[in-house]
């Protein structure tokens, strides 16, 4: 097939390029199997190989898993919470339940829930967390602005599913993240981690290297080899014929791309809106202590995981139960300051006359409770039997 592109007019996009991918010029290119960039997007499992982008998912999963979801009515907490508030998932408790939508927001920028279980009021009861990559998302062919979701082979009413999203597009079908957006990094980052461990594969660079002034075939080179190891490392040894032994000087930092993977590693706490100390990248230059360090998660909290996950998956709760109640997930455990600013602030609040429980509980001392307990698991709705039965 003819080059309907010439290679120096690869970068050059059409317009709707910028608006909608694939646009004309990427679809023009993936016929001729061309493509517009020069480097591979690395898939999910590719990147989450890569050990920052790694811890990064998993703290932001196992952060949201380990919180405590609460209920209010009116602006005031309730103490019998909703069922789809105290366990909202058919198989898991509510830990596993919120780790994997996490773990799912994270990594893929969206969750979608299947209600497979309503109370006799038609509100929502129970939730199933589906499988992204089972999940078929397309557009309504008479409504283009509603979507109709597949589940393995069943289609299930958009009725009875809620699709959350970290980012989206205006218009798209599915969400986005960091991991979706931010190819060419991770691109850098999984190549030249896979560079490094190639460079061990076999042991890495040779200590000795023998030089001969003569070509030697194959046979003569293995001997000389054998010849060479039948004497201990540190023993005296003697060449001839004209063979030099020389050692293989490699700077083993700069064939591992020491500082290139550093760059990576920070880079991807970029993505994700996060402090490169949060993922074990050590800054040059920077000294951290407790507190600083403290601050610096706290302020991941309040500007990255609050924003981006904690307050969509609040919303999506939300909007599955009535309108007077809200969900909303206790920080407390979270934000609670350390052990020298409590006493500070417990001392200043005793010492303007407040008392000792108000001032316990605004210093943040002994507040951390499990206001509510998880229940039981119910009954399997009848609707994910059937999946069952069906396999």
């Amino acid at each position: 097939m003819p080059n309907f592109l010439k290679h120096s007019i690869l970068q050059t996009r059409a317009i709707d390029s910028f608006t909608d991918y694939p646009g004309l010029t990427e679809q023009l290119l993936a016929i001729q199997g061309l493509r517009v960039q020069a480097w591979n997007p690395p898939s999910v499992r590719e990147a989450l190989s890569f050990p920052a982008v790694f811890r990064a998912v998993s703290m932001i999963a196992a952060l949201i898993g380990s919180l405590t979801l609460e209920a209010y009515r009116n602006g005031q907490k309730m103490t019998d919470a909703p069922a789809l508030v105290k366990r909202p998932g058919v198989f898991s408790t509510p830990r596993d339940f919120f780790r994997d939508v996490g773990w799912n927001a994270a990594s893929y920028g969206e969750w979608i829930w299947w209600i497979v279980d309503r109370d006799e009021f038609g509100m929502a009861r129970r939730l199933l967390n589906l499988p992204l990559g089972q999940v078929q998302v397309t557009k309504d062919t008479a409504f283009p602005l509603m979507l109709r979701y597949r589940y393995r082979d069943t289609e299930i009413p958009a009725s009875d599913i809620y699709h959350g999203t970290v980012f989206r597009e205006p218009g798209s079908d599915r969400g986005i993240g960091p991991l979706q957006l931010c190819g060419a990094a991770l691109s850098a980052a999984v190549e030249a981690d896979q560079w490094a461990a190639r460079f061990f594969k076999r042991g890495g660079a040779p200590s000795v290297n023998l030089d001969s002034p003569v070509k030697m075939t194959a046979t003569e080179s293995e001997n000389a080899v054998e010849q060479w190891l039948k004497r201990e490392g540190n023993e005296v040894r003697v060449t001839s014929g004209g063979i030099t032994a020389k050692p293989f000087n490699v700077d083993p930092e700069s064939a591992q791309l020491l500082q290139s993977r550093q760059y990576s590693a920070a880079a991807v706490a970029t993505m994700f809106g996060m402090d490169a100390d949060l993922l074990n990248a050590a800054v040059s230059g920077q000294s951290l202590t407790y507190q600083n360090v403290g601050q610096r998660f706290d302020n991941f909290i309040r500007s990255t995981l609050s924003p981006n996950y904690l307050e969509p998956i609040e919303h999506g709760i939300s909007e599955l139960l009535t309108r007077t109640t809200v969900a909303r997930f206790s920080l407390g455990s979270l934000l609670r300051a350390d052990v020298k600013t409590q006493a500070e602030v417990y001392s200043v609040l005793i010492s303007a006359g407040m008392a000792e429980p108000e001032a316990r509980k605004l210093a943040g001392i002994d507040t951390y409770t499990d206001t509510l307990p998880v229940p039981a698991p119910g009954p399997v709705p009848a609707v994910v039997t059937r999946e069952l039965v069906r396999g």
